[in-house]
């Protein structure tokens, strides 16, 4: 039998490991909202679960508009892989995209953001994250190690997109595996700031459930949490 899930009390303790595994400095807590309905997403909000990230865009825009029409207003980023042709989908809904990893995608951005700009839809630069693949596992996207700081400084000469800092996916295998990732993807976010007008990109969104711990202590300043605040995802939806 299955117990049922506290989400405000889950929230609350991943909190207070935050808090003990930061020593003192801030993290941000992003709840992976992967196939979680929107009744739970709304009691999260309502447990102060705010910040949340999208891997399907479809969800997204739908779990979105639900919680704004429910008078709940998240603060919402993209934390998966964007097709060109969802694009659109996921700048109108989401405050941010974690997941660029190329200049076609960032320029794809880009043109979008002008186009928003001309008919006086938003206002201000499209904020993104640049993600790395840091473990160098082939199952998973981001721009590789190597080529990561001329890709920023390519990407910062686009005129309407603001670099706000760095995204991985932690390693697969042992902590030696996983803490190695991070080390990496933290020099080479600190790499990035030195380039011309990115002193300021110092978002660093690593770890998720099972390498919390690791990424905090590596410096990550979000982690994005789904399995400690819901509960395991059925093996028909991982």
């Amino acid at each position: 039998m299955m117990h049922p899930i506290d989400i405000a009390d889950n929230i609350a303790r991943v909190r207070d490991d935050i808090s003990r595994f930061a020593h003192g400095r801030h993290v941000d807590l992003m709840l992976a909202a992967k196939h979680q309905p929107l009744e739970r997403l709304a009691e999260a909000y309502n447990a102060g679960g705010t910040l949340m990230g999208h891997n399907l865009i479809d969800q997204l825009a739908t779990s979105t508009e639900g919680l704004h029409n429910a008078g709940f207003f998240p603060i919402t980023s993209v934390i998966g892989h964007v097709q060109s042709n969802k694009l659109s989908v996921a700048m109108q809904w989401a405050d941010r995209i974690d997941t660029v990893d190329s200049l076609k995608t960032a320029q794809r951005i880009n043109r979008r953001q002008e186009a928003r700009l001309a008919c006086g839809e938003v206002t201000g630069l499209y904020p993104i994250l640049l993600q790395i693949n840091s473990s160098g596992a082939s199952t998973q996207f981001g721009c590789s190690p190597d080529s990561f700081v001329e890709l920023a400084r390519a990407i910062s000469a686009l005129p309407s997109i603001h670099i706000a800092g760095v995204m991985t996916i932690g390693a697969q295998g042992t902590d030696t595996d996983i803490r190695s990732s991070f080390v990496l993807t933290r020099r080479l976010a600190e790499e990035m700031r030195n380039l011309p007008g990115l002193a300021d990109a110092d978002v660093l969104s690593m770890g998720m459930s099972s390498d919390m711990r690791i990424a905090i202590e590596e410096g990550s300043t979000v982690v994005r949490v789904g399995t400690a605040i819901f509960g395991a995802r059925p093996a028909q939806q991982a």
